[in-house]
C-alpha cells in the first residue's frame, strides 16, 4: 500500500514539476492611454499617469536626472486580497530614437559606491592637510666691534655689520582646517544621499487592501532618450506607461 501511494504522489510531483511557462496564462497587458480614459495629474510640473485596473491604481510619474532615469511609483490596492509588488520586476525601455532596455539600478549599490567615493576623496583630503607645511623667513643684521692687539704691542681695532637668513618650516593649520571642513561637508553629502535614497526608493511590499505603497525606482540614462516605456507587472497584470521626452 505505503508502495502505491508513494508512486501516486511521485506522479503527482512530476507532473507539476514538467509544467512549461507556455502553460501558464499570458499576463494581461493594460497599456496607459490617455485617448482610451487613462488620466493624469500634474504635481509640482511632473506629470503623474494613473491607470486602475482588477482594484489596482497605478500612478507613474518619470524624470530623468544627471545620472539616472527616475521613476515614481505608487501603488494603491483597492480590492480584498494583498498584492505583491517587487521593483527589481519593473522594466523601463527606450522606444526612440533606438530601442533598447535601460538596466534596473540597484540603490544600495549606489550607496555602496558612494561611501567608497568619499572615503577615499576622504582620505587624500587628510594626508593633504596633514602635510601642509608653511614656512617663514627671519632676517638677522649683526654689527659690532672688533679688537686685536699683538705681542709688540701694537693694536688694531675695526668694525662689522652682516646679515643672516633662517627659513623655518611648521604645520599650516588653516590648510588642516579646510581639509577638515572639506571632508565634514562631503560626509554630510553622503549622509543626506543615503538617508533619501533608504526613505524614498520602492522596496518589495506585499501590498495590504485599501494601502498605497510608493516610492522612486531608478534605472540607467540614456541621454538621447525621446520617449520611454515603463512596464511594472503586478499580479497577472503588466501596467505599461508610456512617456516622452524633449531636448
Amino acid at each position: 500500500m505505503k508502495t502505491i501511494m508513494f508512486a501516486i504522489l511521485f506522479a503527482v510531483a512530476f507532473a507539476a514539476s514538467a509544467q512549461t511557462p507556455a502553460d501558464k496564462p499570458a499576463p494581461k497587458l493594460l497599456l496607459c492611454d490617455e485617448n482610451a480614459g487613462c488620466g493624469h495629474q500634474f504635481i509640482d510640473g511632473h506629470k503623474f499617469k494613473i491607470l486602475t485596473s482588477d482594484n489596482l491604481t497605478v500612478i507613474v510619474a518619470m524624470a530623468i536626472t544627471d545620472k539616472y532615469t527616475q521613476a515614481d511609483v505608487s501603488v494603491f490596492n483597492g480590492g480584498t486580497a494583498s498584492v505583491d509588488v517587487l521593483p527589481t520586476g519593473f522594466h523601463l525601455d527606450v522606444v526612440t530614437p533606438k530601442p533598447k532596455p535601460l538596466a534596473y539600478v540597484d540603490a544600495a549599490k549606489v550607496i555602496k559606491s558612494a561611501q567608497r567615493r568619499v572615503a577615499f576623496g576622504n582620505a587624500l583630503t587628510a594626508l593633504g592637510g596633514s602635510m601642509a607645511r608653511q614656512q617663514s623667513t627671519t632676517t638677522t643684521n649683526s654689527t659690532g666691534t672688533v679688537n686685536a692687539s699683538s705681542s709688540d704691542g701694537t693694536s688694531a681695532t675695526g668694525t662689522y655689520n652682516g646679515t643672516s637668513t633662517s627659513t623655518t618650516s611648521s604645520p599650516d593649520y588653516a590648510a588642516q582646517a579646510q581639509a577638515n571642513e572639506t571632508i565634514r561637508q562631503r560626509n554630510a553629502a553622503l549622509a543626506s544621499l543615503s538617508g533619501q535614497l533608504s526613505s524614498e526608493v520602492f522596496k518589495a511590499n506585499t501590498v495590504l487592501p485599501n494601502q498605497t505603497v510608493r516610492g522612486i525606482v531608478l534605472f540607467e540614462k540614456d541621454k538621447k532618450t525621446q520617449s520611454l516605456m515603463f512596464s511594472a507587472p503586478i499580479g497577472e497584470t503588466v501596467y505599461e506607461f508610456p512617456f516622452m521626452f524633449t531636448h
